[in-house]
């Protein structure tokens, strides 16, 4: 029989030349992980040195066009009862360690989403996910996908029950243009190898292919990927809103309003995402309908900052929604107009959302 963990915590991360964010990653980790391991795919800076400088153990791989197989690698060699998953280019908040210490203390018998919020400013603004990066260390949990890898299916199929948290991981990978132009650029290279002999391809693998390509400001190709990920879905899962959240983006982009008011969703408004709310608002708006459109921008402005598929930065989207909201003033009322552009500016500069009492001291009383 194998030897059993005997230790609380494994990190387990992959990288490639990341010598200029690893010892981040890693310092900020050592509070909690009582192990950790770095699995290198192929690097040719100081990243294997740094890892072992920061106490890591190093694990060689030979890249092979598939993150789940290089994040397994790990998984196969971590020792401990609970398996915590990074990125070179993330890092643990201080709040972040002592909220993992009291999930740890509990049973291995669950996962855990963290927040993965995208961020240039420490945390401030930026999109967040909701992703699992905190599960029990068991040999059936392992990762599925080449791209954007998850354990999400192996969890479902153990029935492993998954919470939701509060605790925050800060990425700062695709904060640069570039950097995220050339791992876009691989990623839609390695999800085409994937797809390319598939007649029934996964609606994620759709979606994950829809968004390289979006990134890439391939958007009439984006478009189409989103849509057929949309109808393989059908009416329901989040995968399919996040699909016609998306068809949306892409059609603002093609300034094509009028066909994003073809993809209103059956829940009501309410419950939309945020951005579906947007794109609907500045269509009517588009439309002449400027009386509806500013009752749907108000409820983006109204949204609690949930994490949802896509991913989103709740600031910019309410600072969008309210720029959106002036523009329907601008004729009418050109005072209110004006307040609502500073409010947006100042969302932005303070990196802070837009709330209701922001609003009640523009517009006065509802």
């Amino acid at each position: 029989m194998p030897k059993p963990p005997d230790l609380s915590l494994s990190l387990v991360l992959i990288a490639k030349n990341e010598a200029a964010f690893l010892a981040r990653c890693l310092d900020s980790a050592k509070g909690v992980a009582s192990e950790m391991i770095v699995v290198d795919t192929g690097s040719t800076d100081d990243t294997s040195d740094i890892a072992q400088s920061c106490g890591a153990r190093v694990l060689n791989f030979k890249w092979c066009d598939d993150f789940s197989a290089a994040r397994n690698e790990g998984l196969e060699a971590a020792r401990g009862r609970w398996i915590l998953v990074l990125d070179a280019d993330e890092y643990l908040p201080e709040a972040s360690i002592s909220a993992l210490h009291t999930l740890i203390d509990g049973p291995a018998d669950r996962a855990y989403h963290l927040l993965n919020k995208s961020s240039s400013d420490g945390g401030k603004t930026g999109m967040v996910g909701k992703i699992v990066r905190l599960f029990p260390n068991r040999p059936e949990i392992r990762f599925e996908w080449p791209v954007h890898e998850q354990v999400v299916t192996s969890l479902n199929r153990a029935g492993v029950p998954i919470h939701d948290t509060s605790i925050e991981i800060i990425h700062t990978g695709y904060s640069s243009p570039e950097i995220n132009a050339a791992k876009q650029e691989r990623n839609l290279r390695i999800l085409e190898k994937a797809n390319a002999n598939d007649p029934d391809p996964h609606p994620m693998a759709l979606f994950l292919q829809g968004g390289a390509l979006l990134d890439l400001g391939r958007i009439s190709e984006a478009l189409e990927f989103y849509r057929r990920c949309a109808d393989l879905t059908a009416v329901t899962g989040g995968v399919a809103h996040g699909a016609r959240v998306r068809m949306a983006t892409c059609l603002a982009a093609l300034k094509r309003p009028s066909d994003i008011l073809t993809l209103l969703p059956p829940e009501p408004p309410a419950d939309w995402h945020p951005e579906m709310l947007l794109y609907v608002g500045e269509a009517l708006i588009h439309a002449g309908r400027a009386e509806e459109g500013v009752n749907f921008l108000g409820l983006g402005l109204a949204s609690e900052n949930r994490a949802l598929i896509p991913a989103y930065d709740p600031v910019r989207v309410k600072a969008r929604c309210a720029m959106a909201m002036a523009g329907a003033f601008e004729k009418s009322n050109i005072q209110l107009a004006v307040g609502l552009l500073k409010l947006a500016a100042a969302s932005i500069q303070q990196g802070r959302e837009i709330t209701p009492a922001d609003l009640e001291a523009l517009l006065g009383p509802a």
